[in-house]
C-alpha cells in the first residue's frame, strides 16, 4: 500500500506541475501495476476510474483514459513434456563371456589368490598402510602383545631395499622368535602387506 500511496502522491504532484502527458501516463501505468499487485485490489473490476481532486481537465481525461483501459490478465502457459517410448530389455544373441568360460578355469583360481593379486597395489610405508584394527590384531597375535617389538619390526622392514631381504629377516627373526604358524590367515595378511611394500 505504501507504493500505491507514493504513486498517487507522485501523480498528484505531476498534475499540479502540469508535466508532460507521457510522464503522467507512465506514472498512471505504474499505479495500475501497483494496484494489481496488492491483494485487496485483485477482486476489483477491470475498469477502474480514479478522480484526483484539483486536476485539470486534460490531466483528468488522460488519467481516466489510462485507468479505464482494462488491466491485462496473466494467462497460464501450458507446458507439454513429450512422453518417452517404453524401452524393452535386450536379450543377448550370443552367450555371454561368463557363461562361455569353462568351469575348470574358474575352479583353478581360488578366491584367496584373486584377492592377493588384486590387493598387490604397492605401498610406500608399512606403518601408514596398516589400519588401526589390523595393527592391534598383529600386535596381539603375532608379537605377543608387545607394541614396541611390532613398531621396531615395521621400522626394520621399511628400511630394506628389496623383498628378498625383508623376507629373509622376517623368517629368521620374527617367525622363529614369535613362533608364527605360516598357515594362519593373520600371518598371510602380514606377508601380503610386506609384499605390497616391495611391489
Amino acid at each position: 500500500m505504501e507504493r500505491v500511496a507514493a504513486l498517487v502522491e507522485k501523480l498528484t504532484t505531476q498534475l499540479a506541475e502540469k508535466e508532460d502527458k507521457s510522464q503522467l501516463k507512465q506514472t498512471a501505468v505504474q499505479l495500475l501495476a501497483a494496484l494489481s499487485e496488492t491483494d485487496q485490489f485483485n477482486n476489483l473490476p477491470n475498469n477502474v476510474s480514479v478522480m484526483i481532486p484539483g486536476a485539470s481537465e486534460d490531466g483528468a481525461e488522460l488519467i481516466a483514459e489510462v485507468i479505464d483501459s482494462p488491466i491485462p490478465q496473466i494467462q497460464p502457459i501450458e507446458v507439454r513434456i513429450p512422453s518417452l517410448p517404453k524401452l524393452e530389455p535386450v536379450e543377448p544373441k550370443s552367450p555371454t563371456i561368463a557363461t562361455s568360460i569353462p568351469v575348470e578355469i574358474n575352479a583353478t583360481i581360488s578366491s584367496t589368490e584373486l584377492q592377493e593379486k588384486l590387493a598387490l597395489e604397492p605401498i610406500k610405508d608399512l606403518k601408514s598402510a596398516i589400519g588401526i584394527n589390523d595393527k592391534f590384531l598383529f600386535i596381539a597375535t603375532l608379537f605377543n602383545a608387545d607394541e614396541k617389538a611390532f613398531e621396531q619390526a615395521i621400522k626394520t622392514i621399511n628400511g630394506f631395499q628389496i623383498y628378498a631381504e625383508a623376507q629373509f629377516w622376517i623368517k629368521s627373526n620374527l617367525r622363529e622368535q614369535n613362533k608364527w604358524d605360516e598357515t594362519t590367515e593373520i600371518v598371510k595378511a602380514f606377508d601380503l602387506l610386506v609384499k605390497r611394500r616391495f611391489a
